[in-house]
């Protein structure tokens, strides 16, 4: 029924008129309805592909119904209740995103990632951490850099005059992790670091160093390498685990192990099956060893240069160690770089992602202000950030100063902003890809002009897309006519036993069947002498006649813990419907009985006709609806004042 009636809805989407040249061609309680609403929804119901072809009048009267709906859940405050008013939020939050994220971007920023992203670079660093970090505090002010930056210099100045980069990563570098590898990374594409560190390690030639900055310090970048990005390969493998603490008898009965396997292959055994069932990497092995589509970057070196060093699609390796163990890999895939139209979507969701939709949407926030008339205090701003020189933004301290504080930030449209505004701001989304306490507060100064605007152009969508209008008024109104026909007719319908069996009484010749019905119980009894008992029980008690007291007294009485001597199951069929039905009453053919029951007898009656509405209780509901449906809408009728102008609608 609801599936019906949203179809019914899509039918009825509402365009935003304009009033010019828009004549009124209905009134209903007083509220207009334009001329190119109608015509919107009845174009749009009776096109070319429509189901079901309407005339001009009969759509009209559709129409009106819809509406009269619609007024009549409002007068019952259907649109108010909080589940009601929380869907069409929800609702109209995931249709507006769109709209939102529409704004114009920065197509130098994205282009400039895919550009980045043809290469890879692969660097090792020195890490100078800040204070605090650590131990996980990264509440850092401009004082705390200074000291840092300074040691980061003195190193760099050293190395660029002739001293060796690995003994530096040895003797200062404070990344633990990598600096038993001499401060190696990895191999990075676009958009995988940090951005500052992307900015100086695509400036660099292969063996030269640079300084950049991160959250968690200061770092001297070296390039180690630069190639082609080759994209994205699918690898299978077989591993044969060794233990880091194996001695040479495990690490040589692993090397006859996979010198084993790699030979069955080059006998043309099957990869996924012995992957399957010899690989210690029980995640992939269940898949025959798929380890799916993977960046060059992604795997350990050992591993990462035997896969991508295979050039058809089904070569296979020769056995190979890592530290995890001994490998043999399979290339059942390659993916090369998509092209920049295919891969934009993509950078800008990682740049959102990452902390920077201000600049990406740098363009549209611009024409946003200007059609706004956004002003900024930049006054006021400067107070802000080099406050934030000696109180970190996020801490108490900086909230007690303006919490409270009435300074207009900026103005958009009749509006004014606060200090105090801007604090609830960033106590509710603190989050921000800035650690340093000035260029955090300066960054989310930013990301607050941006949610404003977003707040602003939110609430005129419905002005600037009639399509929304459309879409948010036709999710409005169906759910309302929805709730409003639920209450008023299909719940009533399917609950008022009384009506329905009146209803049943006054059309009963319209539910009478062609031929004869069985209505009762076919009962499966154990065994024929199960079945003799049973029937000489019933008799005993006088149950022949009263069915339902039979089968309560059955299944009380055969039913034992677990284990049942009778299964019933309640019928009304006509011939050919029920196997057991047939051969009992209509004598025909042999029903098949079940599995641990060998024999069977009916209680019941045959029926010429339906003799309750319960006989016939599907094709009576839906009748009793349309019944219920028609006298609702003739109160509407009566209820609302309805005004159709014809000559305007068929001049």
């Amino acid at each position: 029924m609801k599936k019906y009636f949203f179809f019914l809805v899509t039918a009825i989407s509402f365009s935003v008129a304009a009033q010019q040249n828009d004549p009124v061609i209905m009134t209903i309680n007083g509220n207009d309805v334009r001329k190119s609403e109608f015509e919107y929804i009845y174009n749009k119901n009776n096109g070319e592909e429509s189901i079901e072809q309407q005339s001009l009048e009969d759509y009209t009267e559709l129409f009106k119904n819809f509406k009269l709906k619609v007024m009549e859940a409002e007068a019952q405050g259907l649109d108010t209740l909080p589940d009601f008013i929380r869907e069409l939020s929800e609702y109209r939050i995931q249709l507006a995103q769109p709209y939102l994220d529409s704004l114009e971007t920065n197509a130098h920023l994205a282009k400039k990632e895919y550009e980045r992203m043809k290469s890879l670079v692969e660097i090792s660093h020195i890490l100078f951490p800040f204070p605090g970090v650590p131990d996980n505090n990264f509440k850092i002010l401009p004082a705390d850099t200074l000291e840092t930056y300074k040691k980061a210099v003195q190193i760099y100045n050293r190395i660029r005059k002739g001293e060796s980069y690995d003994a530096m990563v040895q003797e200062y570098s404070l990344d633990e992790q990598t600096k038993k590898q001499g401060g190696y990374l990895g191999w990075f594409g676009g958009l995988q670091l940090n951005l500052p560190l992307e900015d100086v390690a695509y400036g660099l030639k292969a063996g030269q160093c640079g300084i950049a900055r991160s959250n968690y310090g200061y770092h001297i970048l070296k390039l180690l390498g630069k190639r082609e990005n080759p994209g994205q390969i699918r690898a299978s493998h077989i591993l044969i685990t060794v233990p880091e603490d194996a001695g040479e008898a495990q690490i040589a009965a692993a090397q006859n192990t996979i010198d084993s396997i790699y030979n069955a292959l080059l006998n043309g055994a099957d990869f996924a099956a012995l992957a399957g069932e010899t690989s210690g990497d029980r995640g992939s092995a269940a898949k025959g060893g798929d380890l799916g589509f993977f960046e060059y970057g992604r795997m350990v070196q050992e591993f990462r240069d035997n896969v991508f060093a295979m050039e058809t699609i089904g070569d296979i390796t020769k056995p190979f160690k890592t530290s995890f163990g001994f490998h043999i890999a399979k290339l059942t895939g390659k993916k090369p770089l998509e092209s920049f139209e295919e891969k934009k979507s993509g950078i800008e969701s990682l740049l959102k992602k990452g902390g920077y939709a201000v600049d990406l949407f740098a363009p549209g926030i611009d024409r946003l202000k200007k059609e706004f008339g956004f002003s900024g205090n930049n006054n006021i701003y400067r107070k802000l950030v080099v406050s934030a020189v000696t109180m970190y933004p996020t801490d108490s301290l900086f909230e007690a100063v303006y919490a409270n504080s009435p300074d207009i930030l900026f103005k958009a449209g009749d509006i004014s902003y606060t200090v105090a505004d801007f604090i609830k701001f960033l106590k509710k989304d603190p989050h921000s890809p800035c650690k340093v306490s000035t260029e955090l507060v300066a960054e989310r100064l930013k990301a607050y002009e941006y949610s404003v605007l977003l707040k602003i152009l939110d609430k005129d969508l419905e002005n600037r897309y009639p399509e929304f209008a459309d879409l948010v008024r036709e999710f409005r109104d169906g759910s309302l006519m929805f709730e409003v026909s639920k209450r008023e007719v299909w719940d009533k319908a399917s609950s008022d036993s009384d009506g329905l069996q009146k209803f049943f009484e006054a059309n009963k010749q319209q539910y009478a069947w062609d031929e004869p019905h069985y209505k009762g119980y076919v009962i499966l009894a154990k065994d024929a002498a199960t079945k003799k008992k049973m029937l000489k029980e019933i008799s005993k008690r006088k149950l022949k006649e009263a069915p339902e007291e039979a089968v309560a007294y059955l299944e009380e009485n055969y039913k034992i813990g677990d284990v049942a001597y009778v299964k019933i199951e309640k019928v009304l069929s006509g011939q050919g419907e029920n196997p057991f039905v047939d051969e009992w009453v209509f004598k025909t053919g042999k029903a098949e009985k079940p599995e641990g029951f060998g024999d069977f007898f009916l209680m019941g009656k045959v029926l010429n006709s339906p003799e309750l509405y319960t006989d016939v209780r599907g094709t009576v509901i839906t009748d009793y609806q349309d019944h219920l449906e028609k006298e609702w809408i003739k109160t509407l009728n009566e209820k609302y004042p309805v005004t159709i102008y014809k000559d305007v609608l068929i001049p």
